[in-house]
């Protein structure tokens, strides 16, 4: 998207720590089925439909690079939660595809 301004500061270093982690979770679950397509549009499917079943998690990036404050994320991050998201966006599409 790029730069986002508002009054002359840069909100672009605003991120949804969950897209990070259901990225490295689809890697993971592609990597071990190899019968999931893995065309341009089921990747952007499985990934805009597993953040569409998890709350976003706003963090800025001060925040993210704190490491006393890195504690406090780990636990608001659910990993077998964004696992759960992540399987079932991937059978879905996988079931489904729009091609």
């Amino acid at each position: 998207m790029g730069r986002k301004d508002i009054f002359g500061f840069d909100l672009s270093e605003i991120n949804n720590i969950n897209e990070e982690l259901v990225i490295e979770l689809m890697e993971e679950i592609l990597n071990e089925d190899k019968s999931i397509c893995r065309c341009h549009l089921c990747i952007e499917d499985i990934y805009a439909l597993s953040l569409n079943n998890l709350p976003p998690l706003y963090v800025q990036s001060t925040f993210k690079d704190t490491s006393s404050q890195d504690n406090d994320l780990t636990g608001t991050l659910d990993r077998a939660r964004v696992e759960k998201a992540v399987r079932e966006a991937t059978n879905k599409v996988n079931s489904n595809p729009y091609h």
